[in-house]
């Protein structure tokens, strides 16, 4: 109808009625246009909500596992250094009770990769979010600690091997019975780890492995390593601190 009139405005040579005909063309357009872009950005401002709380789950179960992975370093890193004290002394010897040195044994060999996912991150990222930039540092920084770690531990330790295939089989699934167990993906280690009922320990066999230098040698090689992932790993609590408030700093991003 609009063109129909503006037509016959034309014929008629009404130019003072085309130009409002125009004007009101041009506005009913202009007015579309912004209700449209304003429904875009609801829908993204939306869209961005969902990926920030899912963001958040995701920066949460990283942080946990990371820091658990922290602890599991320490323990074996604990464990090893005893060992050592021990295989040091003038005559190794695991004494009367030698299933604490066992576990220790078997503390010192445990071995994870550290790989987090990052999926949602990604996700956000190639969209151009979050649009909070103060969340982009603290998860690269995040990130690129965990990558350091995770390159050092792409292979498990000659020590892993040597040790395990020393020790009794009887002894190893007492330990993986009593010292180990798997939690939501997590794995623990008990420290210290009381001796399981009914398990006996040959302590020549123990003292062997601690006489044994190659053994040892390898072992001090690796609970150097795995302090120091520890210890790195450990840290990531204050850059946690940082993902976590960036992220909450949205208050829709919080579950």
């Amino acid at each position: 109808m609009l063109l129909r009139r503006m037509t016959q405005h034309v014929k008629d040579q009404n130019w003072f009625a085309v130009v409002i005909d125009f004007l009101i063309v041009v506005l009913g357009v202009l007015v579309a246009t912004q209700v449209s872009n304003w429904n875009s950005a609801r829908e993204f401002k939306g869209h961005e909500r969902v990926l920030l709380r899912e963001l958040r789950v995701e920066a949460v179960r990283n942080i946990a596992d990371t820091q658990a992975k922290a602890e599991s370093f320490g323990v074996g890193a604990a464990a090893a250094r005893r060992v050592l004290v021990l295989s040091e002394s003038e005559s190794p010897s695991c004494g009367v009770d030698c299933w604490p040195v066992v576990a220790d044994l078997m503390h010192a060999s445990q071995w994870q990769q550290v790989n987090v996912s990052w999926s949602t991150f990604d996700e956000m990222r190639r969209e151009g979010l979050p649009s909070n930039r103060q969340i982009i540092p603290a998860i690269e920084e995040f990130q690129f600690v965990t990558s350091l770690s995770a390159n050092t531990l792409s292979v498990p330790p000659p020590y892993r091997t040597m040790v395990r295939r020393r020790i009794q089989i009887a002894l190893q699934d007492a330990y993986w019975n009593h010292c180990y167990s798997l939690n939501a993906g997590l794995e623990l280690y008990l420290d210290p780890c009381p001796k399981p009922e009914g398990i006996v320990v040959d302590p020549a066999a123990i003292n062997s492995i601690l006489s044994d230098s190659e053994i040892m040698s390898a072992l001090r090689e690796w609970t150097s390593v795995a302090r120091v992932i520890s210890e790195a790993l450990a840290e990531q609590h204050t850059r946690s601190d940082a993902i976590l408030a960036a992220i909450d700093d949205n208050p829709k991003a919080r579950p």
